[in-house]
């Protein structure tokens, strides 16, 4: 059997290899593998590299039946796009754009197999298969739906994208770019010459694998659209401060965080073994609150999350196991759990902060992590012998403005002059009341 070796036979191995390997690698990806919404994503993508694989083989062999069952995965490829970026946008799986790509799908499916639906075509010198009629506009439709909900959703994502992670959704924004408005561009432009079809595969599968890189360096982008995560605070069951983190700035006041969880502890037992967790509605956001055994946890969020709860469970479970010595004990000291962090970055990993602004805003390290001078950090070790002291004096010299460094080590050689002058006084005056007493 000969082989019809065409340049869009070409063209479609490098789009199918690079939608599925793409797809493969958020499958395999630590950060990414357990992700719902991209579960979803990964799925409709996983269909659009079959719809290209099948195609070239539909035209490698020359054999019509696999164009039509290329063409037929546009139809769940559509279905699951709608339901992953749904739920990256809203974290819902329900919307209207679901039930038109359903509805149409189902004509989709019966026109595939009507006679003419595919047919072959000299194009450029060499023979294809190609879809044609009323299912080749079908098709066309479908490809119109997938790539304007990629655009939408990349837009969306870089224009509430978090200062921190703007560069990463501005890519993110460029594949999305190219996967929709460019290539269906194209697609039109395969009316006027043939030619153009293989750029819209080139720019179909260098615009998918750009999507699936972005995501894959900053899941984050995944969790911008559904809830701004605010903050997330620990108390043991007297109401003492051990954690607190925070994601963004809000307007919650600072009262409402011990009001609420010393709220808590009041509650009957009842209400409390019904599963600990609680949502109290508030005018800005959610209040989620969890009281276990030892401690009781309190997140904000902008609105109820199914996922946020589950988070805060298992931080909760993760956090009371960790430091069960320190809490049996009733050790308050807020520096002792410091390392609750790690379990932060173990369930909040992917929730991006919206602390920073814009790069000229000022960043406050605190004393333990911030580099000085040596000749400060020198004085300042001289000066205060205790490391607790030593690394909240360093902390509260970084938040000082400029050049209150050198006044403050000016007013300490100050003071350490008049301790000298007084010391030395104070010894003439024992000198001098001695010589009396003789």
């Amino acid at each position: 059997m000969v082989l019809n070796w065409t340049p869009e036979v070409i063209v479609e191995i490098f789009t199918s290899a690079s939608i599925l390997i793409a797809t493969l690698l958020m499958c395999f990806t630590p950060r990414t593998k357990n992700i719902k919404s991209l579960s979803y994503i990964r799925l409709g993508l996983f269909f659009m590299g079959m719809l290209f694989s099948l195609d070239l083989l539909a035209n490698l062999f020359l054999i019509t039946l696999l164009s039509q069952i290329s063409g037929l995965m546009l139809f769940p490829s559509a279905v699951f796009f709608a339901i992953g970026i749904n739920y990256t946008i809203k974290e819902t799986s329900n919307s209207p754009f679901l039930i038109i790509v359903i509805g149409l799908g189902v004509l989709f499916c019966y026109i595939a197999f009507q006679p003419g639906a595919v047919g072959f075509e000299f194009e450029g010198g060499h023979l294809n298969v190609n879809w044609m009629g009323l299912y080749e506009l079908m098709g066309l439709i479908f490809i119109s739906f997938v790539g304007s909900a990629s655009f939408y959703w990349g837009l969306k994502t870089w224009l509430n994208a978090p200062f921190l992670i703007k560069r990463e959704a501005l890519i993110f924004l460029i594949g999305t770019v190219i996967n929709g408005p460019l290539t269906l561009t194209i697609y039109l432009f395969y009316y006027w010459n043939p030619i153009f079809i293989l750029f819209a595969y080139a720019t179909t599968g260098l615009g998918n694998l750009i999507v699936c890189l972005g995501i894959i360096k900053e899941p984050k982008l995944l969790y911008i659209l559904p809830f701004t995560v605010n903050r997330l605070v620990v108390r043991d069951r007297e109401g003492n401060p051990l954690f607190d983190h925070d994601w963004s700035r809000s307007s919650f006041n600072e009262s409402i965080f011990p009001g609420f969880l010393n709220a808590v502890q009041l509650m009957s037992e009842e209400v409390i073994n019904m599963g600990g967790l609680l949502d109290i509605k508030l005018e800005e956001g959610i209040f989620t609150l969890y009281k276990s055994e030892l401690i009781s946890v309190g997140l904000v969020a902008s609105k109820y999350s199914k996922l946020l709860r589950e988070c805060v469970v298992q931080f909760t479970r993760d956090f009371e196991q960790k430091f069960e010595r320190e809490l049996k004990k009733q050790v308050n000291d807020i520096a002792q759990y410091e390392g609750a962090f790690e379990l932060i970055e173990k369930y909040f990993s992917n929730f991006p902060y919206k602390n920073i602004k814009s790069k000229k805003q000022p960043l406050l390290l605190s004393g333990k992590f911030a580099k000085i001078p040596l000749e400060i950090e020198n004085k300042l070790s001289n000066i205060f012998t205790d490391e607790k002291e030593y690394q909240a004096i360093k902390t509260e010299l970084l938040k000082s403005p400029l050049g209150l460094t050198s006044a403050f080590f000016t007013l300490y050689n100050d003071l350490i002059d008049e301790t000298k002058r007084i010391s030395e006084e104070e010894t003439l005056l024992l000198i001098d009341d001695n010589d009396l007493d003789k």
